[in-house]
C-alpha cells in the first residue's frame, strides 16, 4: 500500500472511523489506532520540543495486515494529534509490510532505520531459512512528518552467514563519533540474539559481534534496545520460545532486560528481568526527551495469544501504554512510573469509604499498604488483585462470573498472572484504569502488570479489604486532534 492508495481507501472507510469513536471500549488516556491494528511502537523521539509516536499501523483491517508506520505526536502527553501515516511499503524491499524501526535525531532531522519485509511465493519456502527478506532500510526526514530520501542499506546478505532469515529491528546510537546498530535475529540453529553493526556516516554498516547468552534463551529476539540510565548500560530485547514457568514467562512472549556487567568487548549479563507481568505486554521501545528522562513506550498486545478483544467487531485493536519514565533504585534495578505530565488528567478526588467506592469513567487509584499482610482489590466485580504475604505472590486475575452479571469484568481468555515480590512486601500500588485497560504500578514501579479487560458501561466498582491507605481520582482523557 503505497500513500495514494492510502488516500483512495480512506473515504471509504469513514465508518469504521465513526464506530470506532462510539465503542464503549475507545480509550481515553491511551494511545490506540484511529482504526483497524494498532502493534509496536516505532521511531519513538523528541525534536525541537515535539514527541513523535510511530507505530505499526493496520489502518483499514483489526487484524494482521500490511503495516505502516501510523504516527502520533504531543508536546506534553496530554494534548495529541493525529498526523498522516509516515511510512507506507511503496518499495520493492518493503513491499510486504514496514516493520519496526527507531529514530536518531540530530541537528537538522530525524534518521530512522527500520525493517522493510518482503516474503517470497514462487516456492514452498519455510520462512525461517529461505523465503523471506529482512532488509535494513534509512529514512531521512527534516521534520518528522516529510520525507527527504529513503534508503536501502543492508539485506540478508549482509549480515552473518550463520543467521536466518530472521533479522529485524533496528536501534541506534552514537558513542564516540561512530554510529552503532543493534538489530534482532535468529541464527541458523534456533538461538535467538542480537547483531550489533558500525558505521562512520549513516549508510555504510558492518557486522562486528553477537550478543547472546551462554545458552539459548529463546529462538528468537525481536525488539532489540541498547540504552543506559546514570550510566549503566542495559540491553532490552523481546524473546520468543521461552517456556513458561510459575512466576515467570506466563505469556506467549516475553519482554525484559539485562543489566550489561562490562563493556560489549567483555561483557556478562545480569539475569533476565521482565518488563511488565500483565496479559499483555510487548515489544517496548525507550528513548531520551529533551530534559534527560529515559521514556519507554510498550505495546499493550501480544502476538499468537490466546484470549480476545472484542474490539475487533468494532473495526479496531490494541493500543500503547501509558508514557513510563525509567529510573534506577538504589540497588540499580530499573523502575517504571508514568510520566508526572498524567497527574493533569486527574479530575476530582473520590472519597474513599472503608472497603468499597464506585465511580464513573476512567480512574486511578493509589493505595499505600502499612503492614506485610494479605489484601485483596476487586475491580468491577471480576477483576482481582490478590496479595498473599506468606509467599509474597502478588496476581492479577478474571474471578469466575460470581452472579452472571454482564457488567462484571472480563478477561475474554485471560485468567492469571503471578509475580514473586523480591523484597517480599508490597508497600504500595498505583492503578490507572482506562475503559479497557489496567495499569498497575507495584512498589513505586519495580513491577508492572498491563491488561486488556472488558465490561459492560462506563461505572465501575472497587472493594478492597486489607490494611492500606487509598487515594483515589476520576481522570480526564485525551485531547486528540486531527
Amino acid at each position: 500500500m503505497n500513500k495514494e492508495t492510502y488516500l483512495t481507501e480512506y473515504p471509504k472507510h469513514e465508518s469504521m472511523r465513526e464506530n470506532v469513536k462510539k465503542d464503549k471500549n475507545r480509550l481515553h488516556f491511551h494511545m490506540m489506532p484511529p482504526t483497524g491494528w494498532m502493534n509496536d511502537p516505532n521511531g519513538l523521539c523528541e525534536f525541537q520540543g515535539v514527541n513523535h509516536i510511530y507505530f505499526q499501523y493496520t489502518p483499514f483491517l483489526a487484524g494482521w495486515g500490511t503495516k505502516l508506520w501510523g504516527h502520533y505526536t504531543t508536546k506534553d502527553w496530554i494534548h495529541y494529534k493525529e498526523e498522516e501515516p509516515f511510512l507506507y511499503p511503496d518499495e520493492e524491499w518493503d513491499r510486504d509490510g514496514v516493520y519496526s524501526g527507531s529514530a536518531y535525531t540530530c541537528e537538522d532531522g530525524i534518521h530512522y532505520f527500520y525493517t522493510g519485509n518482503v516474503k517470497l511465493w514462487d516456492k514452498d519456502y519455510d520462512y525461517i531459512m529461505n523465503g523471506r527478506e529482512q532488509n535494513t532500510i534509512h529514512v531521512f526526514s527534516p521534520d518528522g512528518k516529510d520525507i527527504a530520501y529513503k534508503k536501502l542499506v543492508m539485506t540478508n546478505d549482509d549480515y552473518p552467514v550463520n543467521m536466518s532469515k530472521h533479522v529485524r529491528d533496528p536501534k541506534i546510537y552514537k558513542k564516540d563519533g561512530r554510529y552503532y546498530m543493534i538489530q534482532g535475529g535468529r541464527d541458523a540453529e534456533s538461538y535467538g540474539c542480537a547483531l550489533l553493526f558500525c558505521s562512520d556516516d549513516l549508510e555504510h554498516w558492518k557486522w562486528y559481534d553477537t550478543v547472546r547468552t551462554a545458552k539459548p534463551f529463546g529462538y528468537m529476539w525481536e525488539c532489540p534496545d541498547l540504552f543506559r540510565i546514570d550510566g549503566n548500560r542495559f540491553l532490552s530485547i523481546s524473546p520468543q520460545g521461552i517456556a513458561a514457568e510459575e512466576y515467570q514467562y506466563q505469556n506467549v512472549y516475553q519482554s525484559g532486560y539485562y543489566r550489561i556487567l562490562g563493556d560489549l568487548e567483555d561483557y556478562t549479563l545480569s539475569p533476565f528481568t521482565e518488563w511488565d507481568m500483565g496479559f499483555d505486554f510487548y515489544a517496548p521501545q525507550s528513548f531520551i526527551d529533551e530534559s534527560g528522562r529515559r521514556i519507554l513506550i510498550g505495546w499493550m498486545g501480544i502476538g499468537d495469544i490466546e484470549y480476545e478483544n472484542p474490539t475487533v467487531a468494532e473495526g479496531w485493536q490494541h493500543t500503547l501504554t501509558v508514557p513510563r519514565e525509567l529510573t534506577l533504585d538504589a540497588s540499580g534495578d530499573i523502575c517504571q512510573n508514568p510520566v508526572k505530565e498524567l497527574t493533569a488528567l486527574r479530575k476530582e478526588e473520590i472519597i474513599v469509604p472503608s472497603d468499597f467506592f464506585l465511580t464513573e469513567g476512567a480512574f486511578e487509584m493509589q493505595a499505600d499498604i502499612t503492614e506485610n499482610e494479605d489484601f485483596s482489590i476487586i475491580i468491577d466485580k471480576g477483576m482481582q488483585i490478590l496479595y498473599d504475604a506468606g509467599t509474597s505472590v502478588l496476581s492479577l486475575s478474571f474471578l469466575p462470573d460470581r452472579e452472571c452479571n454482564p457488567e462484571d469484568a472480563k478477561g475474554c481468555g485471560r485468567c492469571i498472572r503471578k509475580a514473586k515480590i523480591r523484597e517480599n512486601k508490597v508497600s504500595s500500588l498505583q492503578i490507572l484504569v482506562d475503559h479497557s485497560t489496567i495499569e498497575i504500578f507495584v512498589n513505586n514501579g519495580h513491577y508492572v502488570f498491563s491488561s486488556r479487560y472488558y465490561k459492560t458501561g462506563h461505572a465501575h466498582t472497587v472493594e478492597f479489604s486489607g490494611d492500606m491507605n487509598i487515594t483515589a481520582y476520576t481522570l480526564s482523557g485525551f485531547d486528540c486532534r486531527t
